[in-house]
């Protein structure tokens, strides 16, 4: 009888289809675009190999490890966003910054190291920490979950770019 206002009140969650989908669509962008970049050549090793580095730049077998995890929580971020919501409107807002965030990931691994170019790379750490932040601020009007699960990427990029301008300092004459 009140079923009209249930749904003037409840924004309809998405189907099981959708969600497989939205699950793999997430994921599999993520993890594309942040491992797609890091395939380093003879020539990208060489140059990393070559810059001077602050003291607590981790080993290279635990960037792998941490990009991993962190493409997870971000993949898992979005398909919560995307299927358990409260704002229909924030969670394509959301949808949004997640397209652009993956485009600043594939874009500071090319700058880095296929243009060897640490200023751009700079830049585009800059552009994704804002980015990031936005799409913590929209989870949180989509789905708190998801915001949690991207504060440890925000901490580690903002490490990233400690790391970055080191090496701008420690590398330019």
């Amino acid at each position: 009888m009140f079923d009209w206002l249930k749904k003037l009140f409840h924004v309809e969650q998405t189907s099981t289809k959708e969600k497989v989908v939205s699950a793999f669509i997430f994921f599999l962008y993520i993890f594309l675009l942040g491992f797609g970049g890091s395939k380093m050549n003879a020539e990208s090793q060489a140059f990393y190999d070559s810059l001077v580095k602050p003291d607590v730049t981790p080993p290279e077998w635990v960037f792998p490890i941490v990009w991993a995890v962190l493409f997870f929580l971000i993949g898992l971020a979005g398909y919560y966003a995307w299927n358990f919501y409260e704002s229909n409107r924030h969670r394509k807002i959301f949808a949004f910054f997640y397209l652009i965030n993956g485009i600043l990931v594939y874009a500071w691994t090319c700058f880095f190291f296929t243009q060897q170019s640490i200023i751009y790379a700079l830049y585009a750490i800059i552009g994704l920490i804002i980015v990031i932040e936005l799409m913590i601020l929209t989870a949180f009007k989509t789905n708190r979950k998801a915001a949690y699960l991207l504060i440890p990427y925000l901490l580690w990029v903002f490490f990233a770019t400690y790391l970055n301008i080191s090496f701008i300092v420690l590398n330019t004459t």
